[in-house]
């Protein structure tokens, strides 16, 4: 499927986050978590509806701290999701309300709940032989991509964040890039709604554009 210019898919957008300061607060780190001088973060996927609600959330990636035992914060952040957590949707090229997919990191630290730095999310690598002036290496891009039921790749533009992050930056030539990528890519992993059927949804994806060589796929080992 063609990528679609960003003139022709203005309404396309990943889900939003409403009021996130409000869904995880200081006051949520588990006491029995305070006091074992324990501390997680996660990294949370949420599959939201066309209403702007929690359809399931599950853990996709951890940084363990000292005694850390990973089903705690995981549980316990998802159950915080699914009940205070409302959403922007994810919008198709043409503006309608579709499912989309919203990842994020929640960190439970001692210090400091809310300002811990996460790690940073890629989505994919592209290999360049040079960049645009001024761009650094291992610059990262978002874009928001729609993907059909069946994992299709289609419409894709840039996605700036509302508060952008220090590690992406907005260049519509690379987004264009990404898109592109993204398009020639295949099939994209394919998301299912609460009662297991595959449904259209719009993704925040973030690539990374390294100057050099993609790297040779490793050889099978020699039995």
């Amino acid at each position: 499927m063609p990528v679609l210019l960003a003139t022709l898919a203005l309404g396309l957008a990943a889900p939003d986050l409403i009021h996130g300061e409000r869904v995880v607060t200081a006051d949520d780190y588990p006491s029995r978590m305070t006091q074992a001088l324990q501390s997680a973060m996660v990294n949370m996927e949420v599959v939201v509806n066309p209403a702007g609600l929690t359809e399931s959330c599950r853990m996709i990636g951890f940084v363990r701290g000292p005694g850390f035992a990973e089903k705690t914060p995981a549980a316990l952040t998802c159950a915080l999701i699914k009940r205070r957590a409302r959403f922007e949707p994810a919008r198709d090229a043409e503006g309608q309300p579709v499912y989309g997919v919203y990842r994020t990191w929640i960190s439970y630290t001692i210090d400091n709940l809310t300002n811990a730095k996460s790690p940073d999310q890629v989505d994919l690598d592209v290999y360049v032989a040079r960049l645009p002036a001024g761009i650094a290496d291992r610059a990262r891009v978002a874009v928001a991509q729609f993907v059909a039921a069946d994992g299709t790749p289609g419409a894709c533009v840039a996605a700036p964040r509302t508060q952008p992050l220090a590690t992406e930056i907005l260049s519509p030539p690379l987004a264009r890039a990404a898109c592109k990528t993204l398009a020639g890519s295949g099939k994209l992993a394919v998301v299912t709604n609460k009662v297991g059927v595959p449904v259209a949804t719009t993704r925040r994806l973030v690539a990374r554009f390294i100057v050099g060589q993609s790297p040779a796929p490793a050889k099978p080992a020699t039995p």
